[in-house]
């Protein structure tokens, strides 16, 4: 399995991949954080995609911690 396809962990090291078109958090797209928090839904079964029902919380820079969850889609690992 490649690595950016991989599941995500607390600590892992990521970047944004947001839709650069669509919507007010746009402006985080690019951005490189890490993950401190990972969460649980349902949205998978809407989606029929069980990687959906994982929400990350990701902290940019040493305080920024935006008020959003993100989904695997939205992010790619780093280094």
């Amino acid at each position: 399995m490649k690595e950016e396809n991989s599941a995500f962990q607390v600590g892992d090291k990521v970047k944004l991949i947001l839709d650069k078109e669509v919507g007010p958090d746009t402006r985080l797209h690019g951005k490189k954080g890490e993950i401190i928090d990972i969460s649980f839904d349902d949205a998978g079964s809407v989606t029929g995609d069980s990687e959906d029902n994982f929400q990350y919380k990701v902290k940019l820079g040493k305080e920024d911690i935006p008020n959003l969850h993100f989904r695997r889609k939205d992010l790619k690992k780093t280094e």
